[in-house]
Formats: C-alpha cells, sequence, structure tokens
C-alpha cells in the first residue's frame, strides 16, 4: 500500500470514442482522468475488450469512478482477464463552498467546509464490490482532494442546501493517493498489533473509526478471503487472519 501524490502536467490524448463517455463528463471526473491520461502512451476512451476504457496506459487500463463502484463490477473483471485494472476512487476531504449571484455571475461568497471522509470511506463503496478486492489484476487508487463546488441559489436545489443549486464539483488538488495492487496491500490497512481474531469495536479502536465504519472493513476482507469469521463474542463477529 502505497501513498503517493499525483501532479498536473502534460497534454491528454484525443478520445478515441468520445461519443460513449465524454459528453456528459465534467468536473472531478473529467479532471482525474485527465491526471492519468496526461502519462506517456496513454489513450482516451480506448476500445479493450469489447469495453470503453477511460484510460489505456502500456502497462494497465485505468477507470475512473466516482461513486457506485459495484456498478462495474463485471466490466472490470471481464478487463481483467486482459491486462491489469486500476480503479482511481476519489473522496472529497475537503471542500471550497462559492455561492454565485444568479443576478450578475459573480461570486457572493466562498467558505470551506471539511468532510469526516478518509481512505476508509472507500469501503462504503467496496460492501457491494467485494469481487473486486485483492481480486487478481485488479487495482485501486484511493486519491484524497480538496474539491471547488459552484453553487448558485435559485431555488431549484435541495432544503438541504437552502435552494442552492450545485452547478458543478471540480478538482483543486489532490492531497495524497493510497495504491492497493496487491494483496499485501490490503492487509496492511490492518493494524499489525490487531488482536487475532478481532471484531468490528477492535479494529475501529485500532484505526481511530467507528465499529460500524470498521465493519465494512472486516466484512469486505471476509468476502475477499483475506480473513475468515471466527464465531462470535458479545454479539459481534469475530475474524481471523487467513494462515
Amino acid at each position: 500500500m502505497a501513498d503517493s501524490t499525483l501532479t498536473r502536467g502534460g497534454l491528454s490524448p484525443v478520445a478515441e470514442s468520445p461519443g460513449i463517455g465524454l459528453y456528459a463528463e465534467r468536473g472531478l471526473h473529467a479532471s482525474l482522468k485527465a491526471l492519468y491520461a496526461a502519462r506517456a502512451g496513454a489513450r482516451l476512451e480506448a476500445a479493450i475488450a469489447g469495453k470503453i476504457v477511460d484510460v489505456v496506459l502500456p502497462d494497465e487500463l485505468v477507470e475512473v469512478q466516482t461513486r457506485h463502484i459495484g456498478a462495474i463490477v463485471e466490466k472490470v473483471l471481464h478487463l481483467a482477464c486482459v491486462m491489469p485494472v486500476r480503479i482511481v476512487h476519489p473522496i472529497v476531504v475537503q471542500t471550497e463552498i462559492q455561492r454565485i449571484d444568479p443576478a450578475d455571475g459573480s461570486v457572493a461568497s466562498v467558505r470551506s467546509a471539511k468532510t469526516r471522509r478518509d481512505v476508509y470511506s472507500l469501503f462504503d463503496e467496496l460492501v457491494y464490490a467485494t469481487l473486486l478486492v485483492a481480486s487478481p489484476n485488479v487495482r485501486f487508487d484511493v486519491v484524497l482532494v480538496r474539491a471547488r463546488e459552484l453553487r448558485v441559489r435559485d431555488g431549484t436545489g435541495s432544503w438541504r442546501r437552502k435552494g442552492d443549486h450545485v452547478l458543478s464539483r471540480d478538482l483543486l488538488d489532490v492531497v495524497a493517493t493510497t495504491s492497493f495492487d496487491t494483496r499485501d496491500d490490503w492487509l496492511r490497512l490492518l493494524p499489525a498489533n490487531l488482536a487475532d481474531p478481532c471484531d468490528s469495536a477492535m479494529l475501529g479502536a485500532a484505526l481511530g473509526i467507528h465499529a460500524s465504519r470498521a465493519r465494512k472493513i472486516l466484512y469486505a476482507y471476509s468476502k475477499a478471503g483475506l480473513l475468515v469469521e471466527a464465531g462470535i463474542a458479545s454479539r459481534r463477529k469475530l475474524y481471523a487472519r487467513v494462515r
């Protein structure tokens, strides 16, 4: 499990199948795709094994998925039979909210909002995509990002946003990237001093997260064969490392 930082730079190649996935794209998804497509030898929106792939690199295929990872399980496993697939999943950890004045388009206000999301938020998605966890030829980049959200208060937005309509969510910068390329990378997410077997409360305490969030990690790992169920204690399931 490696930490790195993506940087901007270079020119993205022209999409080979622009009618498939680019017309409705913008914001965070498009920016991350451009970052990966800026690498040498990249092809954008190319057809591979009957599927349109976001970015084709010489040594792997890249799919940027901002949410609903479960929706691409079949596609990823199909492509992984051809060559390695890297799923890029952004997690917004801080948002700069700019409210636009609908009268003249000027910026009426700017504020910064931190979220409670982190690398473990990946498992909110993976509980619906456990087949991808530590799967052969499937890799993950969990990209923590700062984003800018443009809003206009025109009354058409949700009551939670006081009627603000979200115009776009754009990438400001990448904070950090955590890569899960191998089975060992996934296992390193578990603290070395974690009790074996453990339950969700134990894992949550070790990682500094709520037990309900830790439970999602244990569930995904057990479905992926990284852990096995080892009984119940105090009404909580126990999980042990695979020997």
